[in-house]
């Protein structure tokens, strides 16, 4: 019997993932609409007119930039979830999964310094005037950021197992 049909076996384990997959995909449903929540409450109140259209914009522009980390993150579980149902699927060591893990690993980092940069160095521009570039860095940012760098990092590992299995494969 080979490791793939014992109980709780490596095969066994990958299908597994798909909860992993399932959990991602709820996460982000409900990051969607807690986006969508926090800009309808700030823009969704106002009556348009031929007077406030503008302010009505701003408003909208301004509610999604301070929105736009969760929506990268949105992203970045959209490419866990694609990578655990993969993965799920038996599909583990390939270029496609590498790429993914890549984009989520990057995606990470971008919602971390939009989050401690972007986002208050351009409220400090349209709110106050400000010049220059705003550092507001929190755990949650720093965090996020150290988290992408970490799968970032794993990224070359997980491409040193597609080159040992394709190395493996061309041998059989």
């Amino acid at each position: 019997m080979t490791q793939s049909e014992t109980p709780g076996g490596a095969e066994e384990k990958l299908t597994q993932t798909s909860g992993l997959a399932v959990a991602a995909i709820v996460l982000l449903v409900m990051l969607l609409g807690s986006v969508g929540a926090d800009i309808a409450a700030k823009v969704g109140t106002r009556i348009v007119t031929q007077e406030n259209w503008t302010d009505v914009l701003n408003a909208f522009l301004i509610a999604l930039l301070v929105n736009s980390p969760a929506l990268i993150f949105i992203g970045v579980l959209g490419d866990f979830a694609g990578l655990f149902s993969r993965t799920s699927e038996g599909e583990v060591f390939t270029r496609r999964n590498l790429k993914t893990l890549r984009s989520a690993g990057i995606g990470l980092v971008w919602a971390a310094a939009t989050s401690a940069i972007v986002v208050p160095t351009v409220l400090s521009w349209v709110q106050e005037s400000g010049r220059g570039i705003l550092w507001e860095v929190n755990d949650l940012a720093f965090g996020t950021g150290a988290m992408g760098f970490v799968i970032l990092g794993l990224t070359h590992v997980f491409a040193e197992g597609i080159r040992i299995k394709t190395d493996s494969d061309q041998i059989i």
